[in-house]
């Protein structure tokens, strides 16, 4: 199925202090999932995003009404400001995220918990703690395709970890990223930058690098 995935890039810009003592611009990534049974949407990206992801779903041959799924990587607003949006597009979809996130969404109607382990149409919920307290990644098993939110991103053609003032529990990331190493997948795609090749290799190599102290 991943063949048919479709990213939705809109790109974020902070102004200096924000994240740092300058201003940065970076991209957000939404993921348009067709499964057998529906369309599972990961992530909402920020408000004003709705028509960006209506482009995305008719890129797969599909529309709001086959969306089955909204799962969320966590709570911060580059990731879930789009959601009242996209729930007011859609009918009977689920939302989920992980436990601790869905108080600090603000949103309206029942948000469902992805505990550690459970299967959401396919995916694999892995808790991924640490950027957020209820942070979580998805493993389309049959695929080896791990969507991995904010645990880790990409820049310039290599793994990064999130910015300092955006991670809650640096220790815990951290731990979250020697989960994700362990688990080997073939693929990731990260919330924010593209798709690097031998993924498990550079992600190992950051892992490594912070253990030498680097």
């Amino acid at each position: 199925m991943s063949q048919a995935l479709e990213v939705v890039v809109q790109q974020v810009h902070l102004p200096a202090g924000m994240a740092g003592p300058g201003e940065i611009s970076f991209d957000v990534r939404s993921f348009v999932l067709p499964v057998t049974d529906g369309i599972v949407l990961i992530d909402t990206g920020l408000a004003g995003n709705v028509e960006d992801i209506g482009r995305g779903l008719e890129n797969v041959g599909a529309g709001w009404s086959d969306v089955s799924d909204v799962v969320l990587t966590h709570s911060h607003p580059d990731h879930v400001g789009g959601l009242e949006d996209v729930l007011s597009r859609t009918t009977g979809v689920a939302v989920w995220a992980g436990d601790g996130e869905a108080a600090a969404m603000g949103v309206g109607g029942e948000i469902q918990r992805a505990s550690d382990g459970q299967l959401i149409r396919g995916l694999r919920v892995v808790s991924t703690p640490g950027h957020t307290q209820g942070h979580i990644s998805l493993l389309l098993e049959n695929e080896g395709l791990m969507f991995v939110g904010d645990a880790v991103g990409a820049m310039d053609g290599t793994m990064v970890r999130p910015p300092a003032p955006f991670t809650a529990d640096p220790a815990e990331a951290e731990r979250s990223l020697w989960k994700i190493a362990t688990m080997s997948p073939g693929r990731m795609v990260f919330s924010h930058g593209g798709e690097l090749q031998d993924p498990g290799s550079l992600l190992r190599a950051l892992l490594s690098g912070s253990a030498a102290g680097s």
